[in-house]
């Protein structure tokens, strides 16, 4: 009986025995399966946090390419108001001298038709070759031309005579136009009673000759600012405004990233604590558990 009894005691044992093993184990591949899915996690949210910051800074790349491409626009968009500008300001040049030359031509003409009219009614120009004019009676109404540009109203002569200077005009044209505007190929314009000089003077920042040299001068207007400068200057500001924005948002995307990753390491710092803990605990409970059984087999 009693060797019945310590027999059944052993077997006793060797089934407490298996089925701590088998609890330990199974508490084991818990703890393996809890790790392992602990790490799947840890690993697709640092992977979400990767792709998070790589979609920042691929937006935060494309908003930058976005306001340089803009701000090249607004440049453009400005050389070109600018080189419009150039070119009426040529345009308008051009036709101020070409009506300063109209007008100088038919100054002339007005000289030669008040100047002495022989009975043939020809007027000696030159004096080695003579080039005369016939006088048309009826035309235009202040003596000019009446067909401007066509020479049919001119003859050359072939007489080669010498004769003396040209008489003067008996009522020479009164000047009601400044010299120096037409010098300086500008449309001279009277601004009206009392002014100080002509449109012309006041553009070429001369003193008009038909103003008297004691007459007060004009003071110096300031320019207008154009609107398309204006615009132009606006629109970099704005540009400039949203650069410096667009900077600050990628800064704060920077500090975001920066957090994340310190988060990061800080997690694989805590959980390789945590794993250094565990292996100690189960030191620790091995030698609880050794320690138990030495007592057992004491007793």
């Amino acid at each position: 009986e009693e060797a019945e009894a310590a027999a059944e005691a052993r077997l006793a044992e060797i089934r407490r025995k298996k089925e701590e093993k088998k609890r330990e184990a199974e508490e084991k591949k818990r703890k393996e399966e809890l790790e392992r899915r602990r790490k799947e996690e840890e690993s697709r949210a640092a992977e979400a946090a990767k792709k998070a910051a790589e979609e920042a800074r691929k937006e935060n790349e494309n908003e930058k390419k976005k306001a340089e491409e803009e701000s090249k626009a607004a440049e453009a968009a400005k050389r070109a108001a600018e080189e419009n500008r150039k070119k009426i300001a040529m345009e308008r040049r051009m036709e101020t001298a070409a009506l300063v030359r109209a007008q100088i031509e038919r100054k002339k003409k007005e000289q030669l038709l008040n100047s002495p009219v022989s009975e043939t009614s020809t007027v000696v120009i030159g004096k080695k070759r003579k080039r005369v004019a016939v006088v048309v009676p009826s035309g235009d109404p202040e003596g000019g031309d009446p067909n401007p540009g066509n020479d049919d109203d001119y003859i050359e002569s072939d007489t080669d005579d010498d004769e003396g200077p040209e008489e003067p005009p008996t009522s020479p044209p009164k000047q009601s136009r400044c010299s120096r505007c037409i010098l300086k190929a500008l449309k001279c314009e009277m601004v009206g009673p009392g002014s100080a000089s002509c449109k012309g003077c006041r553009k070429s920042k001369v003193r008009c000759s038909l103003v008297p040299d004691d007459y007060p001068r004009r003071s110096k207007r300031t320019k207008m600012e154009s609107p398309v400068a204006s615009t132009s200057s606006q629109t970099i500001d704005d540009l400039r405004t949203n650069v410096r924005d667009l900077n600050t948002r990628i800064n704060l995307q920077e500090e975001m990233l920066r957090y994340l990753i310190l988060r990061v390491r800080k997690l694989e710092e805590e959980k390789k604590e945590e794993d250094e803990q565990e292996e100690e605990s189960e030191e620790d409970r091995v030698k609880r558990t050794g320690d138990r059984k030495g007592k057992g087999r004491k007793e």
